[in-house]
């Protein structure tokens, strides 16, 4: 049974093999840049998730558990009063299209309603094409491409009244 809950420093090492692992099942012929992004990031915010995401209201990290083990993660962090950042989603390859990226991503929009923020921006790079696919089934708009040596990322928003594709066309005479 999937239980999506707050992350404890007592996950932090689970965390960061299923960040690492998650970027290197992807990495193809980028191996070198991945890896190297890869130790950036443990070296930054996933050195101290509680640091980096819990010290502030407006900021969550929440990990993804099946049968008590750590099979995805998510964070949040807040850029300003209006706009958050989703950060660091990964699934483990042994979880993957059973419904936990989903999950992760109902959590976070969830919470940035609870907090009021009126959008959410990702960057993530193009070698994650399932999860540019989930992005955009929910909604976030592609805004922007970078190149990072090998490797380009894409930028995303989705604004949190705006229901999305697929959605019911609301009438605003109603």
């Amino acid at each position: 049974m999937l239980n999506i809950r707050t992350f404890h420093p007592a996950d932090a090492g689970a965390v960061r093999l299923l960040f690492a692992q998650s970027l290197m099942d992807f990495a193809g012929d980028s191996t070198q840049a991945v890896e190297s992004y890869v130790q950036s990031s443990l070296a930054d915010d996933l050195a101290d998730i509680c640091f980096h995401y819990l010290r502030s209201p407006g900021d969550h990290f929440w990990v993804a558990e099946v049968e008590g083990q750590i099979k995805g993660m998510v964070g949040i962090q807040r850029r300003d009063e209006r706009e958050a950042e989703l950060r660091r989603m990964s699934v483990a390859s042994d979880a993957r299209r059973q419904g936990i990226g989903r999950a992760l991503l109902e959590t976070t929009e969830s919470f940035c309603r609870e907090q009021g923020y009126r959008q959410i921006r990702l960057t993530t790079v193009t070698l994650l094409q399932p999860a540019i696919a989930m992005y955009i089934r929910f909604g976030y708009r592609l805004t922007g491409e970078d190149q990072y040596g090998e490797i380009s990322g894409q930028h995303f928003v989705k604004r949190l009244d705006d229901p999305g594709p697929g959605a019911p066309a609301v009438d605003p005479a109603k």
